[in-house]
C-alpha cells in the first residue's frame, strides 16, 4: 500500500510524539510510506518518501494548502494524528483522536466563532474518517456523546512512550532520591490544574520541598497568566530538552499531575517507566489508564501536603506498561483497520 502520514506535528508537544511513534512503528519495506511534513525534522526516515510542507496544520493555509495533489494521486489512504483534516482530501483517512476538551471545557475556546469553528472540524473529522483511533475509553465516549451517528467509526487504541523515553530508560537508573524536589510536567492550560496545583503548594510550610513546573509557557489556548514571583520555593524552567526533561523526572521524589481533564495524559506513565512514583488527579480517564498501576491517587489537591510528606515507592512496572503502552500496538492495530478496509 502507499500510506500518506501528516507529519506536520512533529515538533509540537504532545500530538507530534504521537506522529513521532507512528512513523517510528511504520514497516517501510512493506509500504510506501509517504511523509508529509518538514524537510528537516525528517530526513532521518531514510526509507520514506518525503513530501515537503512547512504550513502550520492548525493554520487556515494548513487547511486549504496541504500537498492533497499529491496524496490524492499517488497515495491509498492518509493518516492524520489529530481531528484537523486539510480541505480537498479524497482518499480514506484513519485519524487519531486525543480528546474533545473543546467541547467539553468551554474555557479551553476563545468565544462563540472559535467553540463553532472547533466543533465543526471535530464533526468533519468524525463523518470523512474511515476509522478514528481514540487514545483512550474515556475519549471514545466523549466522541458517541457528541457524535453518535459517526460513533460507530471509533475504537479505543492506546498510545504508548516515545522512543526516547524507552532508551533513556536503558542507559539510565534512578538513584536514591536525595531531595524533596516534586515536578509538574505540561504547558500552562487551565485544565492542567496548574492554578490549583501552586495553591496547594503555598500550603506546604516545609522549605525543603521545591516544585519544578517544566514545559511551554505560553498558553495559546487560554491566556492564563501566572505571577512567577508570587511563589515561593517554585522553579518555572520553560521548555528544556528531552534529555534534561526524563533526567529531572527519573531524580524527581514525585510527578504532580493534578489536571481536571485529559484525553489521556502521558507524563505519569513516564514518571513510571523512569521508576518515579506520580501524584495525579482522580478523575475518569486518568483512574481509567493507571488502574493497577503504583499511582497516588489525590481527589483534592488542597491535601497536597499529606501526599508529598510520604516516602515514594519503589517502582518497577516497565513490563507491565509496555504490555499495555505500546506504539508498535498502536500502528499494528490501525493498520488492520486499513488492511481490511483497502
Amino acid at each position: 500500500m502507499r500510506i500518506a502520514v501528516d507529519c506536520r506535528y512533529v515538533g509540537k508537544s504532545g500530538i507530534g510524539r504521537v506522529c513521532e511513534g507512528i512513523m517510528d512503528n511504520l514497516d517501510y519495506a512493506k509500504h510506501d510510506i509517504f511523509l508529509i511534513g518538514k524537510e528537516d525534522l525528517l530526513k532521518k526516515y531514510a526509507q520514506a518518501i518525503i513530501v515537503p510542507d512547512d504550513t502550520d496544520p492548525y493554520s487556515k493555509k494548513g487547511l486549504l494548502c496541504f500537498q492533497k495533489k499529491k496524496i490524492n494521486r499517488e497515495c491509498d489512504c492518509i493518516i492524520i494524528p489529530n481531528f484537523i483534516i486539510p480541505f480537498g482530501i479524497k482518499v480514506p483517512v484513519y485519524a487519531v483522536m486525543h480528546d474533545l476538551i473543546f467541547l467539553d471545557v468551554k474555557e479551553t475556546v476563545n468565544g462563540k466563532i472559535d467553540y463553532f469553528v472547533k466543533k465543526m472540524l471535530l464533526r468533519r473529522c468524525m463523518k470523512k474518517s474511515k476509522r478514528i483511533a481514540c487514545v483512550s475509553g474515556f475519549t471514545k465516549s466523549r466522541c458517541e456523546y457528541y457524535f453518535k451517528k459517526y460513533a460507530e467509526k471509533c475504537y479505543v487504541n492506546y498510545i504508548g512512550l516515545a522512543k526516547n523515553i524507552l532508551e533513556f530508560a536503558g542507559t539510565h537508573t534512578k538513584s536514591v532520591v536525595s531531595d524533596n524536589t516534586i515536578i509538574f510536567v505540561g504547558n500552562i492550560k487551565k485544565h492542567k490544574g496548574l492554578i490549583n496545583l501552586l495553591n496547594a503548594f503555598e500550603k506546604i510550610e516545609d522549605d525543603s520541598f521545591k516544585l519544578k513546573i517544566i514545559g511551554e509557557k505560553d498558553n495559546f489556548l487560554t491566556g492564563l497568566k501566572i505571577d512567577e514571583v508570587k511563589y515561593k520555593n517554585v522553579e518555572f524552567t520553560g521548555r528544556i530538552s528531552d534529555e534534561q526533561l526524563l533526567t529531572e523526572i527519573q531524580n524527581a521524589k514525585f510527578l504532580i499531575q493534578p489536571s481536571i481533564y485529559e484525553g489521556f495524559g502521558a507524563p505519569p506513565l513516564e514518571a513510571l517507566y523512569l521508576g518515579t512514583q506520580p501524584i495525579i488527579s482522580d478523575i475518569e480517564v486518568f483512574r481509567e489508564i493507571y488502574n493497577g498501576f503504583p499511582v497516588l491517587f489525590c481527589d483534592d489537591m488542597t491535601r497536597l501536603k499529606d501526599f508529598v510528606n510520604r516516602e515514594p515507592a519503589t517502582i518497577d512496572c516497565k513490563r507491565e506498561i509496555i504490555l499495555k503502552y505500546n506504539y508498535l500496538n498502536f500502528v499494528s492495530e490501525m493498520m488492520e483497520k486499513i488492511d481490511y478496509a483497502i
